[in-house]
Order: structure tokens, then sequence, then C-alpha cells
């Protein structure tokens, strides 16, 4: 066999070769075409699943997106209602305490209620699993804002005692401006200052002026949302009513036989 074709192949003319060689070449040029030609439309194939993963997940992160917003608006929804649940029975005890005769008893429940308030005020801030805040009544005497009212997470030894200047704290500025002071991380600010003795964890600061009898102070682990400002704005107004009942009473217990003005600017607190 391979005799016959040796003898086909010598008896073939010279131009029947460079025919052959014409037809190879052609035919590994369309080979290499046809090869790229594959190659580019797997490669846009490649392309075209990847881009619409892309997508995917682009989609798939928006969606995530919208979930998370969704959960965070029903927990402000739920945050919100439940806070005006708590203040309801807040505000039937201010009412009560306005009816009390008594001005030693309206002291009493005055400060009673006050200290409730901020315990539960701490719990009504709580938007999520993991959320903690601490509450605090600081009282306006000779330009210094003292804690006299304070929930858990402060410590014992500070009512009474941790005070803070009014032209050097951020508190000291919403009693000043009169304004509602909100930050997400208070060591930023100009006004703060550390307390080299405390320990605190708290960086989110809401201040909520209480007229001219102080400030009401929520200290948070994370900035604060809108439900969280507007309920800290009802429970500051409320608090400025009963303060308000507690220093009438104290004038009309000072005025008593048993009455004394030995207990400072706002009494027995």
């Amino acid at each position: 066999m391979e005799g016959l074709m040796k003898s086909m192949l010598d008896k073939l003319p010279p131009w029947a070769y460079q025919i052959f060689a014409v037809v190879i070449a052609a035919g590994m040029i369309f080979y290499f075409v046809k090869t790229l030609y594959i190659n580019k439309k797997l490669s846009d194939m490649i392309a075209d699943v990847m881009r619409r993963d892309d997508r995917m997940q682009d989609i798939q992160l928006r969606m995530d997106e919208l979930r998370g917003g969704q959960i965070i608006h029903e927990h402000t929804a739920q945050q919100t209602l439940s806070a005006l649940r708590d203040v309801k029975p807040f505000m039937d005890a201010l009412n009560d305490i306005r009816a009390i005769a008594d001005p030693y008893a309206v002291l009493t429940e005055a400060s009673f209620l006050l200290q409730r308030m901020l315990d539960i005020l701490a719990v009504d801030m709580k938007l999520k699993a993991g959320g903690h805040h601490r509450c605090g009544i600081w009282l306006h005497a000779d330009q210094m804002l003292t804690l006299r009212f304070a929930s858990a997470g402060f410590p014992k030894h500070y009512v009474g005692e941790r005070q803070l200047h009014v032209d050097r704290s951020v508190a000291g500025r919403s009693y000043r401006k009169q304004a509602i002071v909100q930050i997400a991380d208070v060591t930023k600010d100009e006004d703060w200052e550390r307390n080299t003795d405390s320990k605190s964890p708290y960086q989110a600061l809401m201040c909520l002026p209480l007229g001219t009898y102080g400030v009401l102070t929520i200290d948070g682990l994370e900035p604060f949302h809108d439900s969280g400002r507007a309920i800290g704005e009802i429970y500051a107004s409320l608090s400025t009513g009963i303060i308000a009942e507690y220093i009438a009473a104290y004038r009309r217990w000072s005025q008593t036989d048993h009455g004394s003005t030995s207990f400072g600017t706002y009494g027995v607190m």
C-alpha cells in the first residue's frame, strides 16, 4: 500500500504539491479561526453567566437590605408601642400625685415614681437583642448638674455625688441651649471629658432638657433610632412634670413645723 501511494505521488506534477500545501494551509487556518470562534463563544457564555451571577448577588444583597430594614421597622414599631403602654401608668401616677394633699407623701411618691420611670425607660430604649442602656436625671444647682436618680448601669456611689459642669459637659450644653443633644459617639464630642474612674462601655448619648430643673441622659452601646428619640422626649416631658410637683411639695413641706431647708435646692432628692 505504501508503495502504491509513493508511486502515485511520484507521478504527480510539481504544481499539485503547491495545491496540496494551499489546501492544508487553508484547512489549518479554518481550524484556527473556528477554534478562536468557539473559544470566544465559550468566553462570552462564561462572562454572561458571571454577569448573571453578579446580578443575582446584587439582587440578593438588595433583598437582604430590604429584609433588614423591614425587621428594624418592625422592631421600632414594637418598641414604640411597648413604651406607650409603659408610659400610661406613669401618667396616671402623676395625676394621683397631684391629688395628694400631704407634701411629704408627694415627696416620697414622686421620688419613687422617678426611679421606676428610669428603670423602665432603660428597658424601653432597647431595640434589639444585646442592647443595653442606662438613664439618669441630673438636677441643676450652682452651675453644676448632679446625678440624683439613676437606673442600673451607674455605680451606686454616683447618685448624689457625680457632677457635671454646665459649661464643660454634653449634658450641660443640652441644659444651656434647652435642646436635645443626640450623639452616636460621645468620645468624639468636644464637650466630652473622660472620667478616669469610669470603665463605661457606652458610646451613644442622648441628653434631653428638663426645663430649668436639669437634664435626662440616656447612654447606649449603639446609636439611637428615631423611635428612641421620641420615647426619650415622652419620658423627659413626664419627668419634668413629676419634678415640678416634687419641688412645689417640698416648698410646702419646708414651711411646716416638720420642714427643713437643710436638704439643698431640691430637698430630699
